[in-house]
């Protein structure tokens, strides 16, 4: 095992790529903002790898400022200006009051109320659900390491099998499966992913385990009328991504064509989701009686704008590993290593999921790789279960990095380091991914 783990090192893109990721820790540790971490983290890969001052520098920026990025940006600023437009109109506490009424016991709605968010494919979406969170956890005295593991964990366990999530969509191309197989196959991963956050709630205050009284009359309907800010969002995305397609394939655009051009690939990604956002604020604005000065105060506050940086530096991290073609390199080292099979589909999506932070991040390096690797060996008739290993081992290396915006928000929000926060969700990825690994040996036994 020793002579391995030597061998694994000495490996060219396997050592770089992994020491420029505990570089990345090491200096986060020192305090050094997590943005400006990974571009450094981000400059050194580059070298690394034998990139060039300028061919790092012009990566960084096409990251940056590609489409993608833009989007992406576009989006949090929108979310977070609906965010704080809720919570400023005592929306926010209103859904909280009403969940937890529902729901009756406050552990229920803190687990619910981020699962709920989590149906949004936004990117920093676990800083949506925070207030949430905080509210219904009311004055117990809870953690914020464990408020923070709650709200990010339950954040994300439909992110497995949930159609509006890019990373299922681009996971079901590399497959070449149908959405519903792909669907089918996945969603006992989110289950999985659910009962591992239990163990999150040991210990946790015995108030937020009592059973309220029943809810009174019509409280469903005024959740529903609450909660319209969130769901209108995924109604218009759906809506405006079949409109979007209808009118491009009209025109003679194929999927091919339009992922081929990265403003119309980005524009059909992301502009239904910035559409669903600016309609969602517009709707809550007058739904509370806020005129258009009310959101103008709100976007011009600085803190709105604070995480762009994070997320186009984190843009930028993945153009320079993009440009190293790191995952390729690494999934060659691993096949001469002599490597089985199983482990290189294990670890392969996962230290691409703890380097990006993205599922589209792990599926895009990995899965090409491994899907050709898995079909050309005398494993092919399992390829289906392989696959399903493979995005559950990068899923969870997506949880445990720090490099998840999620993460980094959440735990901004409670104000709590890293260290209490992995204290409650590593024993809860184990348990998800022991579960896993089970679910990918009965497959594998049924020939799958």
């Amino acid at each position: 095992m020793e002579a391995f783990f030597r061998e694994l090192m000495s490996a060219d893109a396997l050592g770089a790529t992994i020491g420029s990721f505990c570089l990345i820790l090491v200096l986060v540790r020192c305090k050094v903002p997590l943005g400006a971490a990974v571009l450094v983290g981000g400059a050194v890969l580059g070298a690394l790898f034998g990139l060039g001052p300028d061919q790092i520098a012009i990566a960084s920026l096409r990251g940056m400022l590609s489409p993608g990025s833009i989007g992406l940006a576009s989006i949090t600023v929108l979310l977070l200006g609906l965010s704080q437009t809720m919570r400023g109109a005592g929306q926010l506490g209103e859904i909280v009051k009403l969940a937890k009424l529902l729901l009756r016991r406050p552990a229920i709605a803190m687990a619910a109320l981020p699962a709920l968010i989590g149906l949004l494919p936004m990117p920093g979406g676990a800083l949506f659900s925070a207030p949430m969170v905080e509210s219904a956890a009311g004055a117990a005295g809870e953690s914020g390491g464990r408020l923070s593991a709650i709200n990010y964990w339950y954040r994300h366990i439909w992110e497995h099998w949930w159609p509006l999530y890019p990373g299922v969509l681009l996971a079901v191309d590399a497959t070449h499966w149908p959405l519903h197989t792909f669907v089918l196959m996945q969603i006992p991963l989110g289950v999985f992913m659910a009962v591992g956050g239990l163990l999150i709630f040991r210990g946790l205050h015995p108030d937020l385990r009592v059973r309220g009284v029943s809810p009174p009359a019509g409280t469903k309907r005024r959740l529903l009328r609450s909660t319209s800010s969130i769901w209108i969002v995924p109604l218009v995305w759906g809506v405006g991504t079949a409109v979007a397609w209808t009118v491009l394939w009209a025109m003679g655009f194929s999927r091919g064509d339009v992922l081929a051009i990265a403003w119309l690939s980005a524009a059909v990604k992301y502009g239904p989701l910035i559409l669903g956002l600016v309609i969602s604020l517009l709707w809550t604005s007058r739904m509370n009686d806020m005129g258009p000065g009310g959101l103008r105060k709100i976007f011009a506050r600085p803190s709105i704008y604070g995480l762009v940086f994070l997320v186009m530096c984190i843009m930028a991290f993945q153009r320079v590993l993009k440009a190293t073609d790191a995952g390729r390199a690494m999934g060659t080292e691993l096949q001469a290593m002599n490597v089985a099979v199983v482990v290189v589909v294990a670890m392969l999506p996962f230290i691409s999921g703890m380097v990006t932070g993205l599922a589209i991040g792990f599926v895009g390096i990995s899965f090409p790789i491994i899907h050709d690797m898995v079909t050309a060996s005398k494993d092919e008739p399992m390829a289906a279960s392989y696959m399903i290993l493979a995005y559950a081992c990068g899923h969870i290396g997506m949880m445990l990095t720090p490099l998840h915006v999620c993460h980094v928000v959440s735990n901004k929000y409670f104000e709590t380091p890293f260290a209490p926060v992995y204290k409650r969700i590593v024993p809860a990825a184990c348990i998800t991914l022991a579960l896993g690994i089970a679910y990918f040996l009965v497959l594998r036994a049924l020939g799958m």
